[in-house]
């Protein structure tokens, strides 16, 4: 069984960024899981644990998904916490740009994914980075409150393909490969 969901990579410039905001959060202290820069990607669809043998017909229902969808820019803007500032347990950073065509893109995806048998989520999909995953929330709110001030922007970036991606969870965290790269449309 592998540890499969759908993705889109974060360019090497934006995950540098990335880095350089937690270090600056790290300081005002706070209990959090930090995501470490390099695993950073956008979750379109987690799929958990799939037989290898589906491993090809996901990526092919990706493809089928997505075959019309022509390259389209995104951008990294905003933070906030997941469920709310009073109980945070995820820190997340936003997505702006054509995030009307990252929907879209999301909702073809798991339509064509249910054919196969995977759930629909119950949630709407909402995209985000995760920065961080919140431990304890004793002695949190200065770092929510800055997580609420903060006027992050990543330079823009283009999206040109969708990942197939695995999840190997380690005592050191979870370490991510790409099964398969399905471009997008070049029409």
């Amino acid at each position: 069984m592998i540890r499969t969901f759908i993705a889109i990579a974060i360019p090497e410039t934006v995950r540098q960024q990335i880095g350089k905001l937690q270090t600056e959060l790290k300081t005002i202290g706070g209990k959090v899981r930090w995501v470490k820069p390099d695993s950073m990607h956008l979750t379109l669809k987690f799929l958990g644990e799939v037989p290898e043998g589906d491993i090809e017909k996901i990526g092919n229902q990706v493809q089928q998904a997505i075959e019309s969808v022509e390259p389209f820019a995104l951008q990294i803007v905003g933070s906030g916490c997941f469920p709310n500032s009073k109980r945070p347990r995820v820190l997340w950073l936003g997505i702006s740009g054509r995030a009307d065509v990252l929907k879209k893109l999301a909702e073809r995806i798991e339509a064509n994914l249910v054919k196969l048998g995977f759930r629909r989520e119950r949630r709407e999909f909402t995209p985000h980075l995760t920065l961080g995953r919140v431990k304890s929330i004793s002695g949190i709110a200065p770092l929510i409150e800055k997580m609420g001030l903060l006027d992050f922007d990543s330079e823009p970036f283009e999206v040109r393909e969708i990942l197939v991606m695995k999840s190997d969870l380690k005592p050191t965290g979870a370490e991510y490969s790409v099964l398969r790269k399905i471009p997008l449309s070049s029409n």
